[in-house]
């Protein structure tokens, strides 16, 4: 099942500090939990800016994962 996520950063950057805002799609497999997928996305997110210090010593500020296929309506 995949899931839609938004995670939220505060973090040093040049002697201050810096938001970042990330989004994306997450696949879970089956036994997978919420913790699992903050894991997942928490990995990713360290992996793409693995050259920037400060994110290695984030605040996560916060963390929204919800299903990715929306209800059918009618």
């Amino acid at each position: 099942m995949e899931f839609h996520f938004i995670i939220t950063l505060l973090f040093p950057n040049h002697g201050g500090m810096a938001y970042a805002t990330y989004s994306g799609v997450v696949s879970a497999g089956p036994g997978e939990t919420r913790q699992d997928m903050y894991d997942q996305v928490w990995a990713l997110v360290q992996d793409a800016h693995s050259d920037n210090p400060g994110i290695a010593r984030a605040n996560i500020v916060c963390f929204a994962l919800e299903p990715n296929q929306l209800p059918v309506t009618v």
